[in-house]
C-alpha cells in the first residue's frame, strides 16, 4: 500500500518529531506561554499526520476493515478537537469557560472510539477468545491492573474530590484505559492473526503508550503535580503517531479477516503467557514491599509465588510446543489425506473417463453413446429432427491385417479427428467398435444431414500419411432420423445399420438415409443364400481375356466369379462380395474359385492352349490364413494343374502386411511355379523398397487410372511412371479397364505390355471364351 521510502520517512518523522517536542519542553520549561503553544502545535501536527495515514488506509479497506480504521481515525479526530477546544479556552478565554471541561470530555471520547475499533477486531476473532483459559487470563491480568488502578488512581480521586462531575471526568481516564487494555490483551491472546505483524505491533504499542500517558496524567492529577509540558504529553503525541503509522504498514493482501496459522509465532507465545502472570508478579512484589517489615514469611511466600509462576510459564510453553507438534502432525496427516483423496479422485475420474471413452481414439465409446442418445431424445426440440449416423471404414481390415495394428490404430485416430472436425457443436462422434463410428446430430433436418454426409465422405477419402505410408480408405454411411425411423437407440441403430449395408451392397463409399423399403431381413437372407450357393456350387467363373500389345494375341484370362442365383439370374460381384467379406464366406468362395480355375486350366491344356495363363484374385483374408499355402498345394495336387499357368493376384495391402511372413508365403508359391501379380496397383500402400524384395511377375494398373487418362494429367503421369518403374524392376505391366482406342494408343506409346478391358472383350463364360480363343489362334 505504501512504499518502503514512505515507511522510512514516517519513522524518521516520528523520531524527529518526538525529540523536537522533548527538546522544546526542556528549552522552554521556564516560559509557560511558549510551553503551552508548543505543546498544542506539536499535538495538532501529530493528529493531522495520524488522521491522514489512517484515513488513507481505511478508504482502501473493505467491510469490517474499513469500519476498524475509520473508528481509529475518529478517535484521533476527537482528540484533535479536544486539543483545539482546550487551546481556545486556554489562550483566548484565559481558562475561564466551560470549553475546558468540554475538551476533557472529548479526550475521554477518544478512548471510547479506540475501544469500539478494538471491538470490531474482537468480533472477528471471538471464536478463539470464548475459551475458559482466555477468560481466566483476562481476569487475572485485569484483576492486577484494576487493583493498582484502584490503589493509585481511582480511590485517591474519589476521596480527594468533592465535586461529583469532576470526579466522574477524572475517573473516566483509568476506567476507559482498563477497558482498552482488555482489547489489547485480546489481540495478543488470540490464536488467529487478524492484522499484519507490523501493524499489530505498532497498534498495540500505540494503545499501550496511550494507556501509560493517561495513567501518568491521572497520577499527576492525584498528587497535584500536573503541568503543561509533563512527560505524558510526548507520550500522547507518540501514541497518536504510532497508531497512524500502523495504518502505513497495513498490507493490501491482509484485511480484517481470519487467517489461522498452524502455530503461533514464538514472540506471541511468550507475551501471551507472561501477561496474566506479570500482573500477579507485580501484586506479589507490592504485597511483599508492604508486609515484609511485619514478618519475614512474606518474603518466602513471594519467592514461592515467583517460582510457581516461572514453573507455570515453562509448563505452558511446553504444552504449547506439544500442541504445535500435534498440529504439525495433524497437518501432515491432513496433507497426506488430501493427497490421497486427490489421487483417488483422479483415479475415479480416470476410470470414469476410460469407462466412457475409447482408448485408441479418445472418442466417446458405445456406452457413452447410449447415455448421450437417451439424453438427446429427452431434450430434443419439438419440430426438430435428430440424426443418427453409422459409419464403417471400407477395406480397413486389409490395412490392419497387412500393415499391422499400430498403423490401424493411428488411422482410426486420424479418422476420428477428421469426423470430429466436420461437425458443429450440435454433434458428437463416437467410436463404437472395430472400424465403426457413430455420429449423433441434434436439432437438424434431412438437407443438413445430406450436406454433412457429403462433407464426411469428401474428408474421409483424402489420403492419410501414417508413419510415412500413404493410406486411403472410404466410408460407408447409414443414416436414421428421429422420430421418423425410431424412438430409441435400438431402433435407430438397427435402421442406420440397415442403410449402411445397403451402401455396401451398392459398391460402398457412399451414404444412404434409411427408408421403409430397406430391411436387414434381405441382407440376412442374402447371407443365407450365399451359404446355400456355396453348398449348391452356384458360383461360376467368367473369363476376361488379356491381350499382348506387341502381338495382339490373347496371352491370358482373368477368372471372375459370378453367382447364378436361382430366380435372380447372374448376380454381379458388387452385390455379394461385400457381404461375403464381412461374414468370412469369402474363404470358401475363394477356395472354390481357385479350384475351378485350376481345373479349367487343365481342361484348356488338354485342348491345346498350353501357354494360356489364368489369373485368380486372392482375397486378403484368404492370403492371411496360416494354411493358405497348404490349401493351394492340395488344389494343385487334386486338379493336376500346372502352377506355371496360374497367376495369383494379390492386392498391395496384402503384399505390405507382415513382411517376413508374406515373403515366406510368396517364396513358397514361387517355388511351386506360380506367377505372382500385384492387383489394383497404385491405389494401395506399397513402396519400391518392399516391392524389390518380392518376386513379382506382373503389376496390374488399376482401372481408375486408365479411365481418367483423358481427364487427368496427374493420372497420366502416374501410369507413365508405373510402366517406367516396372521396366526398371524387370516386371511386366498389364492395364485393366481399357475401353477405347485413345487409352490403347497411350498405353502402346508408354510400352505397357498387356491390356484388359471391354475394348477387346467383356468377361465370357467358358464356351464363349473358348470360341474367342479359337478365333484368336486362327
Amino acid at each position: 500500500m505504501y512504499s518502503l521510502n514512505t515507511k522510512r520517512f514516517a519513522y524518521s518523522f516520528i523520531v524527529f518529531f518526538i525529540m523536537a517536542n522533548i527538546l522544546w519542553n526542556i528549552i522552554f520549561s521556564s516560559n509557560q506561554q511558549l510551553l503551552d503553544w508548543g505543546g498544542v502545535t506539536f499535538q495538532l501536527f501529530a493528529c493531522s499526520a495520524s488522521i491522514y495515514w489512517i484515513i488513507s488506509t481505511g478508504l482502501k479497506a473493505k467491510n469490517a476493515a474499513k469500519n476498524f480504521w475509520l473508528l481509529l481515525a475518529f478517535g484521533v479526530l476527537v482528540y484533535l478537537i479536544g486539543t483545539l477546544l482546550w487551546s481556545y479556552n486556554q489562550f483566548i478565554l484565559d481558562g475561564n469557560s466551560i470549553f475546558g471541561k468540554l475538551a476533557e470530555k472529548f479526550f475521554i471520547v477518544q478512548n471510547v472510539f479506540y475501544f469500539f475499533s478494538l471491538l470490531v477486531l474482537i468480533n472477528q476473532i471471538k471464536s478463539s477468545l470464548l475459551t475458559i483459559r482466555f477468560l481466566l487470563d483476562i481476569l487475572i491480568a485485569m484483576s492486577a491492573a484494576t487493583t493498582f488502578s484502584w490503589i493509585f488512581l481511582i480511590r485517591p480521586l474519589v476521596s480527594h474530590n468533592e465535586d461529583l462531575s469532576f470526579s466522574i471526568t477524572e475517573l473516566s481516564y483509568p476506567i476507559l484505559d482498563l477497558i482498552v487494555l482488555v482489547g489489547v490483551i485480546s489481540l495478543f491472546n488470540t490464536s488467529k492473526h487478524v492484522l499484519s505483524k507490523q501493524t499489530t505491533f505498532l497498534l498495540v504499542t500505540g494503545l499501550l503508550t496511550q494507556i501509560i500517558a493517561d495513567t501518568i496524567f491521572t497520577y499527576l492529577k492525584v498528587i497535584n503535580s500536573y503541568s503543561v509540558g509533563s512527560i505524558n504529553e510526548p507520550l500522547w503525541i507518540l501514541s497518536i503517531l504510532l497508531i497512524g503509522l500502523s495504518g502505513i504498514y497495513q498490507k493490501d493482501s491482509v484485511s480484517v479477516e481470519l487467517q489461522t496459522h498452524a502455530g503461533m509465532r514464538a514472540e506471541n507465545i511468550y507475551i501471551k503467557h507472561i501477561i496474566p502472570y506479570f500482573g500477579v508478579l507485580l501484586l506479589t512484589l507490592y504485597f511483599t514491599y508492604l508486609l515484609y517489615d511485619k514478618h519475614p514469611v512474606f518474603l518466602g511466600l513471594s519467592i514461592s509465588i515467583l517460582l510457581l509462576i516461572i514453573r507455570q510459564v515453562f509448563t505452558l510453553l511446553e504444552n504449547d510446543r506439544l500442541v504445535e507438534d500435534l498440529n504439525k502432525l495433524n497437518e501432515g496427516l491432513e496433507q497426506k489425506v488430501k493427497e490421497r483423496t486427490d489421487k483417488l479422485v483422479e483415479i475415479i475420474n480416470s476410470m470414469e473417463y476410460l469407462a466412457f471413452h475409447d482408448v485408441v481414439t479418445g472418442l466417446p465409446n458405445r456406452r457413452y453413446m447410449e447415455k448421450r442418445l437417451s439424453q438427446a431424445l429427452e431434450n430434443n426440440s419439438p419440430g426438430k429432427k435428430l440424426a443418427f449416423m453409422l459409419l464403417d471404414l471400407d477395406r480397413f481390415k486389409h490395412i490392419n491385417d497387412s500393415l499391422g495394428h499400430s498403423y490401424g490404430d493411428l488411422l482410426l485416430k486420424e479418422v476420428g479427428e477428421r469426423l470430429a472436425s466436420s461437425i458443429n457443436q450440435n454433434g458428437v462422434v463416437f467410436r463404437i467398435g472395430g472400424d465403426e463410428y457413430a455420429l449423433l446430430i441434434e436439432n437438424t433436418d434431412i438437407c443438413q444431414i445430406e450436406e454433412l454426409a457429403k462433407t464426411i465422405l469428401r474428408r474421409t477419402r483424402e489420403s492419410y500419411i501414417i508413419n510415412g505410408v500413404e493410406l486411403n480408405v472410404t466410408p460407408s454411411i447409414g443414416i436414421a432420423m428421429y422420430p421418423d425411423h425410431g424412438s430409441d437407440l435400438d431402433a435407430l441403430l438397427m435402421k442406420a445399420d440397415t442403410a449402411m449395408y445397403k451402401v455396401k451392397e451398392n459398391g460402398k463409399d457412399h451414404f444412404k438415409i434409411y427408408n421403409c423399403d430397406m430391411s436387414m431381413k434381405s441382407i440376412m437372407e442374402l447371407e443365407r443364400s450365399i451359404r446355400k450357393g456355396i453348398e449348391r456350387k452356384e458360383f461360376i467363373l467368367h473369363y476376361q481375356p488379356q491381350i499382348s500389345i506387341d502381338t495382339g494375341e490373347i496371352v491370358g484370362v482373368e477368372a471372375l466369379v459370378r453367382w447364378e442365383r436361382p430366380g435372380s439370374g447372374l448376380v454381379p460381384p458388387g452385390e455379394f462380395i461385400p457381404i461375403a467379406e464381412e461374414t468370412g464366406l469369402i474363404l470358401p468362395i475363394g477356395e472354390c474359385i481357385l479350384w475351378e480355375a485350376c481345373r479349367q486350366s487343365v481342361s484348356w491344356q488338354e485342348k491345346g492352349y498350353s501357354d494360356l495363363r489364368i489369373a485368380v484374385n486372392i482375397s486378403s483374408l484368404q492370403f492371411q490364413q496360416e494354411n493358405f499355402v497348404n490349401m493351394v498345394k492340395a488344389i494343385i495336387h487334386e486338379t493336376g494343374a500346372n502352377p506355371k499357368n496360374i497367376e495369383l493376384e494379390i492386392t498391395e495391402s496384402i503384399a505390405m502386411g507382415p513382411i517376413e511372413q508374406n515373403m515366406s508365403k510368396l517364396a513358397s508359391l514361387k517355388e511351386m511355379g506360380f506367377n505372382i501379380a500385384i492387383d489394383d496397383f497404385g491405389t494401395g500402400y506399397s513402396s519400391l523398397h518392399y516391392l524389390s524384395k518380392f518376386q513379382i511377375d506382373r503389376l496390374k494398373i488399376d482401372r481408375s487410372f486408365i479411365t481418367s487418362l483423358e481427364k487427368s494429367e496427374k493420372d497420366t503421369a502416374i501410369v507413365r511412371m508405373i510402366v517406367m518403374m516396372s521396366k526398371a524392376l524387370n516386371v511386366k505391366v498389364i492395364a485393366e479397364g481399357v475401353e477405347d482406342e485413345h487409352q490403347k494408343a497411350f498405353l502402346t506409346e508408354v510400352k505397357c505390355d498387356e491390356l484388359q478391358g471391354y475394348l477387346f472383350s467383356r468377361p465370357l463364360n467358358v464356351e464363349d471364351c473358348e470360341k474367342l480363343l479359337s478365333e484368336n489362334a486362327s
